[in-house]
């Protein structure tokens, strides 16, 4: 069986696959110049609920990515609603010098460990974003980046982080809309704010 050379799981050519997909998917959104860097633990485990995989039609996803979708879209300053064309929405995002990539780059559900593999990956997250993406921002999305805040302290980049009162944005009640209004969890309004104060 091969290791993927990503999160170094032994593993099948399928989860290679996908994982080699999602990458030609997220570049073709790459922006030039990233401003914002969104990163997130990992990518989801169902290609559908990729971010960067534009459908047509949004019940492809499930709720939880949809809800995931028009968050991050909202922290670029775009407009959700039902009318909502996420290949327009994601050429938007790109414009704006917005991009969104994962700590670990194939799903969390694929590892034995995988708050073990984000600590083993974590120096290589740190080479990748300072040296490939160099954003003006880091924005760290969910409860395993938290990993990383540290790490990027004692690279001097402490003061590109965007956090929510220290810790990374994170939204317990994606796929539940009356939860999540009834929580104020929604984090996408929340980071376009603070994106709007930075220089």
């Amino acid at each position: 069986m091969p290791v993927c050379d990503a999160c170094g799981v032994r593993t099948d050519e399928d989860h290679i696959r996908r994982r080699v997909e999602r990458l030609e998917l997220a570049t073709r959104y790459r922006p030039v110049h990233i401003k914002i860097l969104l990163l997130d633990g990992a990518p989801p485990a169902r290609l559908e609920d990729f971010f960067y995989q534009a459908t047509k039609d949004r019940s492809t996803r499930s709720q939880a990515s949809r809800m995931y979708f028009d968050e991050l879209v909202k922290c670029a300053g775009i407009p959700v609603g039902p009318d909502l064309r996420e290949e327009s929405a994601l050429t938007d995002f790109q414009r704006r010098g917005f991009f969104l990539t994962s700590a670990v780059e194939c799903p969390f559900e694929e590892q034995s460990d995988p708050l073990g593999a984000l600590r083993r990956l974590a120096p290589t997250v740190m080479k990748r974003v300072q040296t490939s993406y160099n954003p003006s921002y880091v924005v760290p999305l969910s409860p395993p980046t938290q990993e990383l805040i540290r790490l990027f302290g004692l690279v001097g980049w402490g003061d590109r982080l965007v956090l929510n009162k220290g810790v990374p944005f994170s939204d317990p009640y994606l796929g539940d809309p009356k939860r999540q209004a009834e929580a104020g969890t929604a984090f996408g309004d929340r980071i376009k704010k603070l994106l709007a104060g930075l220089p």
